[in-house]
C-alpha cells in the first residue's frame, strides 16, 4: 500500500539562498525557519532545508529571495543517509518542492 509523502511549510529564510550548477542543472538551496506556537506563551522553531531544481532555482533568482523572506513550500520529504568521517551513521531530511512562492507583504504607504 502506497502512502503520500507531502509536506507544506510556511516560514522565513534563515540565510541567503545558495545557487549551484550541477550536471547542467540549476539548484537553489535554502534553509527555512518554521515557527509553531506551543501553548500560550511558547514558540518552537524547526529548520528545514529546501532543494529546488531548474525552474525553482530560476524563480528564486527572479524574485530575488533573500534572508528573512517568507515563503510557502509544498513538496515531498527526501531522506539522505551517509556515514560521517568518524564512522557514525547520519540522516538528514530536505524538502523537494513541487511549488514554492515568496509571500509579498502589501505596501501600506
Amino acid at each position: 500500500m502506497a502512502f503520500n509523502n507531502e509536506i507544506r511549510l510556511q516560514g522565513n529564510l534563515s540565510k541567503d539562498p545558495e545557487y549551484k550548477n550541477i550536471s547542467e542543472k540549476n539548484l537553489v538551496t535554502f534553509r527555512l525557519a518554521v515557527n509553531e506556537s506551543i501553548g500560550k506563551d511558547r514558540e518552537e522553531t524547526i529548520y528545514m532545508d529546501v532543494d529546488g531544481w531548474d525552474n525553482h532555482a530560476r524563480y528564486a533568482e527572479n524574485v530575488m529571495l533573500a534572508k528573512g523572506d517568507r515563503v510557502i513550500v509544498t513538496g515531498r520529504l527526501k531522506q539522505r543517509e551517509w556515514t560521517d568521517k568518524n564512522g557514525a551513521n547520519r540522516v538528514s531530511y530536505s524538502v523537494l518542492p513541487s511549488t514554492f512562492s515568496k509571500v509579498v507583504k502589501p505596501n501600506m504607504a
